[in-house]
Formats: structure tokens, C-alpha cells, sequence
């Protein structure tokens, strides 16, 4: 009957209030002026059920990440709940109850959390760490590096090797790679007296030379640690994202604790205004 909140907090603190009801007449006062406001307020209970449908359970979450068990997907969620705040605080500027106006000076957006997980983290999240692509792009310049190696490492190999045979004139020349002996120049027998002296041997053939040269060396060498690097330094950054919302871990519980409220009275509210529901008197005369 009672229970339209649309947050895990939410939910968690009516089930509180119900086994635990309040005996102070001025906090009881206090919440049912929130409720009266929203029972009032049609458009404003819209525009609030609106922006809160969209905020997950921060508890929760925060929880997770203090445990070091959240995914990208955990930490994305919360940054993106957090990012909900400043349209509540606009939608409450106006609130004449002293609790709506409370909840609002309560409602802290954690810009520094928020703007530094949204600007690190990608669009479309994986579920684990360590399928990648957690990290946006443009973020890391190191990581953008790698990334690009291993995207387009191809495109680098062709490269180097249509430069190639155009300074040698060789144009038989190939770059090949086994899982023996990496990345190298193949030239066959016939042209051997055409390879530069700075051109290291790798291995002989029957028909063929395999050479190598330091810009080689350093590809090959970037090429097959990209993969690992690219998860190593994902993982360094997401932690420090990981270690940044802990860090603000006290702020966090106090803006879910205020959203929890504020979802349980617009909760309230509907429920008052769907069963047209009176607010209660109290008399004092015993």
C-alpha cells in the first residue's frame, strides 16, 4: 500500500519508519509538512519521481567499491547517480517546508567524485575490469598510445614495410612474423646485396635473409605487450577512481540518506493523494 519509493535507500528507510515509528510530535510534524507540500505539488512530485527513478542504490554501491568488489559498471552507476543531485536541488529550490529545504541544503553533488569518474570512465561499459575498454578514450595519453598500437598495428607493419622497400629498392620485401622469432624483414637470396648495413640478421633460409631493425624491434615489442599493458594501466586508473570515492565515502551516505528521505515522502504523497488520504491531527490533551 504504502510503498512507491523508487530507491533501494528509499525502500529500506519507510521499512525503518514502519518498525520504528517516530514518538516525537515535532519530527512527526516535520515529515508529514514534506508530504503535504508533495501531496500539493503536482507537478513538482512528477518532476521529482522523474529524477529519482534514475538514481541507483548509492548505499549499495558504495559499499561494493569500499570492498573493492564493484565492476566499471558499479562505478559508472554511481557517478551517473550523483549527476541526478543538481536537477533535485534546482526541483526544490522553492520548497517552503523546513524538510524539503533541509533535504535540499543536504543533497551534496560530490562534483569531484562525479566529474572524475564520468570523465575516466567509457560509455558503454563491460562487466568485469578485465574484458577492457573501461577507460575512455582521449582520458590517458599512454593508454590512447597503446590502444593505438594494437588497433592498428597492421597499418604500422604495412607501413614500415612500403618504406622500406622503397629505401632499399627491393620490391620482393616483406614483413612477416612467427611465433619464433617475432616480427622481421624477409629478402630473398637474389637481393641480399641490396640490404642496408644497418639491417640485423635474424635467421638464414635456403632461398632467403630475415633481418630485423631497431624501429622493428620496438614495434614488435610494443605490439605484444600492448594487450597486457593496456588491462595494467586500466586497472591502475580505475583504482584511483575506486580510492576517490572512498575517499568521500562520509559525503556519499549523507547525500543517499537525503534522497532516501526525500523519496519517502514524495512516496507518501502519492500514496495520499491516489486514496485521497487526510493528514492526521494530534491533540495534546491526552
Amino acid at each position: 500500500v504504502l510503498d512507491r519509493t523508487r530507491t533501494g535507500m528509499g525502500g529500506r528507510l519507510l521499512r525503518r519508519r514502519l518498525l520504528a515509528p517516530s514518538l516525537e510530535a515535532a519530527e512527526i510534524e516535520a515529515r508529514l509538512d514534506a508530504v503535504e507540500e508533495l501531496f500539493a505539488g503536482t507537478i513538482l512530485r512528477s518532476e521529482l519521481g522523474k529524477h529519482l527513478v534514475s538514481i541507483l542504490d548509492l548505499e549499495r554501491l558504495l559499499s561494493k567499491i569500499s570492498l573493492a568488489s564493484a565492476g566499471p559498471r558499479d562505478v559508472g552507476a554511481l557517478a551517473r547517480s550523483l549527476a541526478v543531485v543538481p536537477s533535485l536541488k534546482q526541483r526544490l529550490a522553492a520548497a517552503r517546508s523546513e524538510r524539503l529545504r533541509n533535504i535540499s541544503e543536504r543533497l551534496d553533488e560530490i562534483a569531484e567524485v562525479r566529474d572524475g569518474i564520468l570523465t575516466a570512465l567509457g560509455d558503454d561499459l563491460p562487466v568485469n575490469l578485465a574484458d577492457g575498454g573501461t577507460i575512455r578514450d582521449g582520458f590517458d595519453a599512454r593508454l590512447d598510445e597503446l590502444r593505438d598500437i594494437s588497433r592498428n598495428s597492421k597499418t604500422y607493419l604495412a607501413q614500415i614495410e612500403l618504406r622500406e622497400r622503397g629505401r632499399t629498392g627491393i620490391g620482393s620485401l616483406k614483413v612477416r612474423f612467427n611465433n619464433v622469432f617475432g616480427y622481421y624483414l624477409e629478402i630473398s637470396k637474389s637481393n641480399l646485396h641490396l640490404a642496408p648495413p644497418d639491417y640485423e640478421r635474424k635467421q638464414t633460409l635456403v632461398n632467403a635473409e630475415r633481418f630485423t631493425t631497431p624501429e622493428l624491434k620496438e614495434l614488435e615489442g610494443k605490439i605484444l605487450e600492448a594487450e597486457e599493458k593496456i588491462l595494467t594501466l586500466e586497472r591502475e586508473i580505475f583504482e584511483t577512481l575506486r580510492t576517490l570515492a572512498c575517499s568521500h565515502a562520509t559525503r556519499i551516505k549523507a547525500t543517499a540518506a537525503a534522497i532516501a528521505e526525500l523519496d519517502v515522502a514524495l512516496a507518501l504523497a502519492e500514496v495520499a493523494a491516489e486514496n485521497r488520504y487526510a493528514r492526521p491531527r494530534f491533540s495534546e490533551s491526552g
